[in-house]
């Protein structure tokens, strides 16, 4: 097949122009001076100093059931297994990026016309030519993106490679030697919405997918012209990573990395644990969730060894050495028991809202996959798609009030992710206040908002908070029990259809 070489953008840089400067011109003639309309700031803080953030106060160390697991050993096991295929299995339906049948079923199905098409959407998402003021797209200094910048872009995509190569190879396999940040295209320029809409301007950089952990899988589908980028296939997702956080992978180094008994695994259980190998170099941040290869036989009851991917001069893997404390890693996967949720809650809690995971935060789906990954149990990347890792009820069709007395009768504490439309959570418990049994909740959340989405009482991290129909602080917002979609799902065995990695950016 071929690609539809660049059209001409004349015209479209014409318009990128005119439209917005005509707007302008008939925004001043139509309204009074700015001076005469009072300015309502659409982004406000939430009082969370009003709401008790002690991890102990809601998981009780000195509770009866504070040892006892929430997912039972054989659930947990299976959920192991199938965390393993995903990043390091080779049977035919394992949706791991180094199995061979999975890359050519997946991702070369259609020749590679799959991977082109997806590219040619992201592109032209970005396109401002034509667009509503809603609807264009800001670079970081509030000017929109211009049609050049993305001619640009769009050039060092080479998008005709992925048209070119439509099958498996076994030198694209790869390995992640650093964290890295998963783009919609070759750049690290951001693409904001207008900052005057309610929920958009920073943090919500649409071209922010998501992050990779080091020591991930990858299989690598093509490279920018500048050879500064890869376009990988992760466990999870497809996008632009930077090329030098990745290194090509052999059957020797596959071997000696991943064939190994299931409990020969370390798991980071800290939010960041810096790691140095055994010469002392830096190597990378390695986030909660990040799983590395154990040596047993040199582990203490104060530290772990485990091996750590580097990349050589010539770009390939070489595996080193390093140790961590053992507080900062642990045999994988740990006990799913309420000492350990608090325990990486702890670690976790008040940091800052990442969209995307920007900056290697989190964003509410990616906080509840680090939580989860330490108990070895995969969940997709997007909010929405959790839902299918567990026993879902649909409750949309309830009032808020039915929905909550469902949470509180029908809910598995620490077990039990409630969606509610771009936003997942965790059922912690019942709590009470002000006489009333209410839903207790663990959650990653930017804001909150009024029914008219005209504003936003940001949170931005992090926090346990009860699930209320009504905001003492602020009734006019919107409860989170109150939105058009609210869905609640159980996490028991693992679906023995594992979903396909996401491709397209988080709703979270």
């Amino acid at each position: 097949m071929s690609v539809k070489a660049d059209p001409p953008r004349r015209a479209r840089m014409i318009r990128a122009v005119v439209i917005p400067l005509t707007l302008a011109l008939a925004a001043c003639a139509a309204n009074p001076p700015a001076a005469q309309r009072p300015y309502v700031d659409p982004i406000a803080l939430f009082p969370m100093e009003h709401y008790d953030q002690s991890v102990d106060h809601w998981i009780d160390p000195t509770g009866a059931s504070y040892d006892t697991p929430f997912l039972s050993p054989a659930e947990q096991h299976a959920h192991w297994d199938a965390y393993l295929a995903r990043y390091f299995g080779t049977r035919e339906r394992d949706p791991s990026p180094w199995n061979p049948a999975f890359i050519d079923r997946r991702l070369y199905g259609n020749g590679g016309a799959d991977i082109v098409d997806l590219q040619l959407r992201r592109v032209g998402s970005y396109d401002n030519a034509g667009k509503s003021a809603r609807s264009i797209g800001y670079g970081q200094n509030y000017w929109p993106h211009t049609a050049q910048w993305l001619d640009d872009i769009e050039r060092n995509m080479n998008l005709q490679q992925f048209a070119q190569a439509p099958g498996y190879r076994p030198d694209a396999r790869a390995i992640a030697t650093n964290a890295l940040l998963v783009r919609e295209l070759p750049t690290m320029d951001p693409s904001f919405y207008s900052h005057r809409l309610a929920g958009e301007g920073y943090p919500f950089d649409n071209l922010q997918i998501s992050s990779v952990r080091p020591g991930t899988p990858l299989y690598v589908l093509g490279r920018s012209v500048d050879g500064a980028w890869d376009y990988v296939q992760t466990p999870e997702v497809q996008g632009w990573v930077q090329s030098n956080g990745v290194a090509r992978v052999d059957d020797a180094f596959i071997s000696a990395w991943s064939h190994r008994p299931s409990d020969a695994w370390g798991v980071v259980i800290l939010a960041s644990a810096p790691v140095r190998d055994e010469q002392g170099v830096f190597r990378f941040d390695a986030t909660a969730g990040t799983l590395l290869p154990l040596v047993q036989s040199a582990a203490t009851p104060s530290q772990r060894e485990v091996l750590v991917p580097a990349r050589d001069i010539d770009g390939h893997a070489v595996s080193r050495e390093a140790r961590l404390p053992a507080t900062a890693l642990a045999p994988a996967p740990i006990a799913a028991t309420p000492r350990n949720l608090a325990a990486l809650m702890k670690s976790l809690i008040g940091r800052p809202y990442g969209w995307g995971n920007m900056n290697f935060y989190n964003d509410c789906s990616s906080e509840l996959q680090s939580i989860f990954s330490a108990f070895g149990v995969w969940l997709p990347r997007h909010s929405s798609s959790q839902m299918a890792a567990g026993d879902m009820t649909d409750l949309s069709s309830d009032t808020p009030a039915q929905r909550l007395d469902y949470l509180i009768k029908n809910g598995r504490p620490m077990r039990t992710l409630v969606y509610i439309g771009g936003h997942v959570m965790l059922y912690l418990g019942n709590t009470t206040r002000d006489g009333h049994i209410v839903p207790l909740v663990y959650q990653d959340i930017w804001g909150m908002r009024p029914a008219d989405n005209s504003r936003r009482v940001v949170i931005g991290g992090s926090v346990i908070f009860p699930l209320l129909l009504r905001i003492p602080e602020d009734p006019s917002l919107e409860s989170l029990a109150a939105t058009r979609i609210f869905q609640v799902s159980v996490l028991g065995m693992p679906s023995s259809a594992a979903p396909p990695p996401d491709e397209e950016n988080p709703a979270s």
